[in-house]
């Protein structure tokens, strides 16, 4: 009884009493061996809501769920150094990023290795074609082209290749005026074709142009961590003392909803139903949203 209380109180605590989300405890019913989440650095969902989740677990550092949370398969152990962000993109190609060698992985859904971009342990600096010195996030575009926020290190860009793989350009540099970054950390694309990035240590979201012309920008998302755009919205977790989830409408920035209470929150993902799953680096943890 008094496991049922707590819980309540976490619950309660997340969301506000006129919220139109509840938190979904233990949604995911974890293979043998695995007891809990590890650190939690990335999730995504497929056109099917299969749910993809990048998490600090050596064994089984990518692991996949459908949408009652039934596990479905792993792969990854021994592939990286320190797992970042995760995406899926429209093809249902499964990217991962990996801070620590400086490197993104292109998988198919299950998990055979399709492309990898950078070389392993070698830096660049902002005007690299082949290396990278702060890989965060990724987007993909719809003709396949990848989008690289290369920021949460020395460099501060974002990078455009081709789906082939080919360099085509880099924006950024360090700076606070438009068009400029301090720690671009995540990056999402909307159904325009606009890249948003999150400007992490500025404090707001970027837009732009995928030539990297620069549209707009917002700076009521307090300390943007993860970004990712479904519909009409826009999801934001700010993962510094703030520790919440905005969501906004793509319109004009205008904050619709806050959902507090997070550890850390560094990653965000909507599925079909508007079910939203946070991933929490401090807080070990993915937890699922749903609507009431």
């Amino acid at each position: 009884m008094l496991k049922l209380f707590t819980l309540a109180l976490l619950a309660a605590s997340l969301q506000g009493a006129d919220s139109q989300y509840k938190l979904a405890d233990q949604w995911a019913h974890f293979p043998a061996g695995v007891t809990k989440w590890g650190a939690a650095t990335g999730v995504d969902v497929d056109a099917q809501d299969n749910v993809y989740v990048l998490h600090r677990n050596d064994a089984m550092p990518i692991m996949v769920f459908d949408r009652d949370g039934k596990f479905l398969r792993s792969w990854g152990p021994g592939l990286f150094k320190t797992t970042h962000f995760l995406r899926v993109d429209r093809e249902g190609n499964v990217w991962v990023t990996d801070r620590g060698d400086m490197q993104a992985f292109k998988f198919s859904n299950s998990g055979k290795l399709l492309m990898t971009l950078g070389k392993k342990g070698v830096t660049g600096d902002n005007t690299s074609q082949d290396a990278f010195n702060g890989m965060a996030d990724l987007a993909v575009a719809k003709n396949g082209d990848t989008f690289i926020a290369d920021g949460e290190g020395p460099n501060t860009r974002v990078v455009r290749f081709s789906k082939a793989g080919k360099f085509l350009q880099w924006w950024g540099g360090k700076g606070t005026a438009p068009g400029q970054f301090n720690v671009p950390h995540s990056i999402a694309i909307d159904a325009k074709g606009l890249v948003y990035v999150a400007d992490r240590a500025n404090n707001r979201i970027q837009i732009f142009t995928q030539k990297g012309k620069f549209f707009r920008q917002w700076t009521n998302f307090g300390t943007p961590w993860g970004v990712t755009v479904k519909g009409d919205k826009i999801y934001v977790v700010d993962g510094t003392e703030n520790n919440c989830l905005l969501i906004a409408s793509l319109k004009d920035g205008k904050i619709l909803e806050k959902i507090s209470g997070l550890s850390n929150a560094t990653a965000v993902a909507v599925d079909s139903r508007g079910s939203i799953y946070v991933g929490e680096v401090n807080g070990t943890n993915v937890k699922k949203f749903v609507t009431r």
